[in-house]
């Protein structure tokens, strides 16, 4: 067990080490060290958000190529919208400084997000390509 420990501690600190120097110049996110994910003293490269959003729209792709969705593309298109609420609502009222959120939260709406995004676009695409 100890060394499966092991392995799995070097692989986790391996990530967060590339992030920083892949993911951290990255211009569309903040990076911000205090909303990002932080193992054993190292912060990841995106922040908390962004790892959520990515994460889930990456494997959201993956799994709509693989398999066709069950559902009309009017209504991906509005289940999509619904999951881009409340990342939304967090982002919003954090920006306008009604409260702070926190990397749990972040990480909710982020994969909620990257969720809503790949439906949203995928439904948009299939409702006007089928009205073309």
């Amino acid at each position: 067990m100890g060394k499966k420990l092991n392995l799995i501690r070097r692989t986790v600190d391996t990530v967060f080490y590339f992030s920083n120097k892949i993911l951290r110049p990255y211009p569309l996110c903040h990076s911000l060290p205090e909303r990002s994910l932080c193992y054993r003293g190292r912060y990841f490269g995106l922040c908390a958000r962004c790892t959520g959003m990515y994460t889930s729209g990456f494997l959201t792709i993956l799994v709509t190529l693989l398999w066709e969705l069950p559902i009309s593309p009017q209504l991906t298109l509005l289940f999509g919208a619904l999951l881009l609420i409340p990342g939304g609502i967090d982002g919003l009222t954090q920006l306008l400084g009604n409260r702070e959120s926190t990397n749990r939260l972040r990480i909710l709406t982020g994969l909620l997000l990257g969720i809503g995004v790949v439906l949203f676009s995928s439904g948009s695409l299939a409702f006007f390509i089928g009205y073309m």
